[in-house]
């Protein structure tokens, strides 16, 4: 048997434990890549990915498959994302569009005085004035 069924035989004999780490494992790196958390949030999904990865290899039967289902889902992963990123950028979102300044008004809406010079007023990108 060739090395890719030794790897799709162990799929089909993995108990509920197994799933289940291998389910924490996609997740936290998931979690850990992305920026839905904060980056305490995001190192406790690395170190959770981490010993979920850990635990699912020394679970497993043989750990060359599952060094390389893991191997394999983090590339599935990293498709997934480039592919949503390739595909957002396509139809158009994720450009940047400049913020749409109105005449004598701040991004809060309170009127500026006409002695304010223009480079001098707040953007939408300033922290400072943010709502």
């Amino acid at each position: 048997m060739s090395v890719l069924g030794d790897v799709l035989s162990s799929l089909r004999t993995m108990s509920q434990w197994q799933l289940l780490l291998a389910f924490l494992a996609c997740m936290g790196y998931a979690f850990g890549q992305g920026s839905l958390l904060l980056p305490k949030g995001r190192r406790i999904a690395w170190i959770v990915a981490l010993v979920a990865t850990l635990g699912f290899g020394v679970e497993s039967t043989e750990w060359m498959n599952a060094a390389m289902l893991v191997a394999f889902a983090i590339a599935g992963l990293g498709l997934f994302v480039a592919s949503a990123w390739l595909i957002s950028r396509a139809i158009g979102f994720g450009t940047t569009r400049p913020a749409i300044e109105i005449e004598g008004v701040d991004t809060a809406g309170a009127p500026l005085s006409a002695a304010t010079p223009a480079r001098a007023r707040p953007h939408r990108s300033d922290p400072a004035h943010s709502v």
